[in-house]
């Protein structure tokens, strides 16, 4: 027999769940305590196994200390008909409160409530929890073979990934790279106002050209000589070219491309080569990868998934409402809570609406928002964002969780 099943069978009488009616206070000072206060809190358990969050409220009802985050029932003091935790009228940074009535509550989560992975969005470097969670890229090389990338990551950090040249994979990362990817642009006659540039096949040089007087940009290869060999035109609407990379070996080339929606690193192989006329040919080519970074600052949600449209963020839920399970000590009433999302250094929680942590989501450092929606009645799914990608998460079984009530008491 579990602890809270002896201790359910061995009280009389407990605390209502919330929104059901106060209890008398079974909160008392310590006298063990002086000089400092103390006050000793009580409660018993119904027969449900799970973590343990209990906080302290003002008389106003606001909670003012997270007494017990995610605990288990050996964090407490087991009585003879119930559980004790001890309060020393502190707040959560250690600054004693003033005297006065305050009330104790809190959740036990069973279980049985999951907390799962479902997808990533916005961002093709992210594939699973250990992917570096890439915000922007910066610069391109190619040495000996391998693709190299200037990168910034989620939360400022600067490092130069190793990615495969086939698919754009990513294979390992390298301290950040100083120093300009071509700092020497030649100067030719078919060059306008070239950005960027890099060696390529035969002794060529590939460049990023931005033409004068006009949004679009140019990739064009051009000999030693001067002679403009190949050039790839962009159109206004689509992401243009910031940096270069190319094979020594292959008609083969790497981008750079941003607009204002999306940056992406893209691989272009050369399939064929047609005559145009007299001094102009046309170039085939393919795309051997791409993978994309999608601008996303107020991503909203639609349909239960996550969308980038700008505004896209207003009126969506901030908390839901979930249905407890029934706890016997009370009539077998149904408890009520509102649900939200919680952030901290730490990562994400799923928390009471006024703010008492009850169950983790995720370790993802550096997060900035997060949005909450329904699949069902007992699950809620998360999508966080940490400036490079939005993770969605699944909170399933949130009825198998428990009110409780310690009373109110005087400090």
């Amino acid at each position: 027999m579990c602890i809270a099943t002896l201790l359910f069978l061995l009280s009389l009488a407990t605390a209502a769940a919330q929104e059901a009616p106060a209890p008398s206070p079974s909160a008392s000072p310590s006298p063990s305590a002086s000089p400092h206060r103390s006050a000793v809190l009580r409660f018993a358990l119904p027969p449900l196994d799970g973590t343990i969050s209990l906080g302290i409220y003002d008389a106003a009802g606001k909670l003012v200390r997270v007494l017990h985050r995610e605990d288990s029932v050996s964090d407490f003091t087991a009585a003879s008909d119930a559980l004790e935790t001890t309060w020393d009228g502190t707040d959560d940074a250690g600054n004693p409160l003033p005297n006065g009535k305050y009330h104790g509550r809190g959740y036990l989560v069973g279980n049985e409530v999951k907390v799962e992975g479902i997808d990533y969005f916005f961002n093709d470097w992210v594939t699973d929890d250990q992917s570096p969670h890439v915000r922007s890229l910066g610069q391109l090389w190619l040495e000996s073979g391998v693709l190299q990338v200037g990168a910034e990551l989620a939360g400022g950090k600067q490092t130069t990934l190793v990615c495969d040249q086939s698919s754009g994979a990513i294979k390992g990362q390298l301290p950040p790279r100083a120093g300009a990817h071509c700092p020497d642009v030649p100067s030719f006659p078919n060059l306008v106002s070239p950005i960027d540039c890099a060696a390529g096949r035969n002794n060529t040089i590939w460049f990023v050209d931005s033409l004068a007087g006009a949004g679009a940009r140019e990739v064009k290869q051009i000999s030693r000589e001067g002679q403009l060999l190949r050039r790839l035109p962009y159109s206004a609407n689509e992401p243009q070219p910031e940096r270069i990379a190319a094979s020594p070996n292959d008609e083969k080339i790497f981008l750079i491309e941003q607009d204002k929606a999306q940056q992406r690193l893209r691989a272009l192989q050369l399939v064929k080569t047609t005559s145009a006329g007299a001094e102009e040919s046309v170039s085939d080519w393919k795309a051997v990868f791409e993978k994309k970074i999608i601008s996303h600052q107020n991503f909203g949600l639609e349909n239960g998934k996550p969308i980038a449209s700008l505004g896209a963020g207003e009126n969506v839920l901030k908390t839901v409402r979930q249905k407890l399970r029934p706890d016997p000590l009370q009539h077998d009433q149904l408890g009520k809570l509102e649900l939200a999302v919680g952030l901290d250094e730490d990562g994400s929680f799923l928390q009471t609406a006024d703010g008492l942590p009850l169950r983790t989501i995720s370790n993802t450092p550096d997060l900035t928002r997060a949005l909450i929606s329904r699949p069902n009645e007992n699950a809620v799914d998360v999508f966080q964002d940490d400036g490079a990608v939005v993770e969605q998460f699944r909170i399933s079984n949130l009825e198998q969780m428990i009110a409780f009530d310690c009373g109110e008491f005087q400090l």
